[in-house]
């Protein structure tokens, strides 16, 4: 292509062999790359990656968020780069390691197919998974479908591929499923004293944790029990990237490519859902009296009252138009008003028993 541009789809020619195929020829310049509304600018000079950012960062870890984008889009245009160096990699090993994480997307998109996609349990508090090792139960205890996978990520401060490959394992054995819209409202933040001996939680705390948990980091308040109060922390604020354009800068267009000049896409709230139809409320809310008559028929009596004032609030949410989400909200919220009041192991586990029943044959 003439004045030296090239450019095409990441499709049809994975990034790190352009990236290789510019590099070998010692040309300096930028990479425009693009998918969907996400962007990214990869900086060579004399044929080496000097420099990369993104609206997450810059950098290498900025270079490596690329990896997650299989069918964007690239540019390249010979320009004298005007960038700080913050990359000193060699591109032998840069692009080898580009290289390993796209394969590594390529399997694990089968299962979690969009970092924008709501991760939710399917267990109940109390139960104990078998074979989810301490950095997979962190990642359980956290999905409550309030967070997407990149917003988990960045509570979690970890590398988005690492909390979707932890994610990959969980949904193939049917702890977690992802979910399109997000669920459950903001939870309150308490940010606790700062206490590194409190950094480690016992599991089940965490996988009894209910919607209104999965706002940050973890950290028990009591090491008495599993049944240990939890505090959140809230994420620390994400610095904007230092050199990358503003809103009001064009980036420069392809041809058949994706890329569109003016201002940046601009992402529109997601609609709230629909409102369920008469029908299908009654029907909601007689399941929610069947949850609350299994629950009164396994907890004490000092306990009825608590599945009431639950009851009542998930019939009032069903109105709302929360719908499946107030019944599953409901379960969870009395097994784990049960671990609050007390209530020994094996009655919750009972419980719990009674209320997977109810779903089972809903």
């Amino acid at each position: 292509m003439s004045q030296g541009v090239i450019q095409g789809s990441m499709r049809e020619a994975p990034l790190p062999d352009i990236i290789q195929l510019v590099s070998q020829g010692g040309k300096s310049g930028c990479f425009h790359v693009q998918q969907e509304a996400s962007k990214a600018r990869i900086y060579l000079k004399e044929g080496r990656i000097i420099h990369a950012v993104t609206h997450t960062g810059e950098g290498l870890e900025a270079l490596m968020e690329v990896a997650l984008w299989l069918e964007g889009s690239y540019r390249f245009e010979e320009v004298a780069p005007d960038v700080t160096a913050t990359i000193t990699k060699p591109n032998a090993s840069i692009l080898m390691e580009l290289g390993r994480r796209m394969d590594e997307w390529r399997v694990i998109s089968q299962k979690v197919p969009s970092v924008d996609l709501y991760p939710a349990t399917t267990l109940l508090p109390g139960d104990a998974p078998q074979g989810v090792n301490p950095r997979e139960a962190r990642v359980l205890g956290l999905a409550t479908g309030y967070y997407s996978v990149a917003e988990l990520a960045e509570v979690m401060q970890k590398p988005v591929l690492a909390v979707a490959k932890d994610l990959y394992g969980l949904v193939m054995a049917g702890h977690v499923v992802l979910k399109g819209i997000r669920s459950g409202k903001p939870p309150k933040v308490e940010a606790p004293a700062a206490d590194p001996a409190k950094d480690l939680v016992p599991v089940s705390t965490l996988l009894g944790m209910g919607p209104g948990a999965g706002s940050g980091p973890v950290v028990s308040e009591s090491r008495e029990d599993d049944t240990a109060i939890v505090r959140i922390q809230a994420p620390p604020p994400v610095p904007r990237a230092q050199g990358f354009p503003e809103r009001g800068e064009a980036i420069p267009e392809t041809v058949g490519g994706g890329f569109t000049g003016g201002e940046l896409p601009v992402v529109a709230p997601k609609p709230a859902p629909p409102a369920d139809d008469p029908q299908r409320m009654v029907k909601l809310m007689n399941f929610t009296q069947r949850i609350a008559q299994a629950a009164k028929m396994v907890l004490p009596a000092a306990q009825h009252e608590m599945v009431n004032r639950l009851q009542a609030r998930a019939t009032q949410q069903i109105i709302s138009g929360d719908g499946p989400e107030a019944v599953k909200g409901l379960a969870l919220a009395i097994s784990r008003g049960a671990v609050d009041a007390g209530c020994d192991a094996d009655l919750v586990r009972t419980l719990n028993t009674h209320l997977k029943a109810l779903f089972s044959t809903k």
